[in-house]
């Protein structure tokens, strides 16, 4: 019978959507990677990276969840993650709000 990884406390207030008791850190590592890449702080992220392994941060991270990240934070994590070339358009939070600051009236 395998033992079920309890869901560390720093990143419970990431999963807000989602029922903290049926998951499983290593089951769920995809939607928490994501949610704490997302919204986590540099502190947030370094225990992910320590807990998972930086490999698998950046392999799930390449795994794209569509519209969680906003562009800015999407290319803090590309350069954390080591990571050249990126399909934004699979990953950011809102297109619209990214062409925004171009329209004029």
């Amino acid at each position: 019978m395998k033992i079920k990884k309890r869901i560390p406390l720093y990143v419970r207030p990431f999963l807000w959507s989602y029922d903290i008791k049926k998951m499983d850190m290593q089951k769920d590592a995809r939607i928490i990677i994501h949610q704490v890449l997302s919204y986590g702080t540099l502190n947030d992220i370094r225990k992910l990276i320590k807990y998972y392994g930086k490999n698998k941060v950046k392999r799930e991270f390449l795994k794209p969840m569509l519209g969680l990240y906003p562009a800015n934070i999407l290319d803090f994590l590309k350069l954390l993650l080591g990571i050249k070339r990126l399909n934004k358009k699979k990953y950011i939070k809102n297109i619209l709000y990214e062409n925004s600051y171009r329209f004029t009236r």
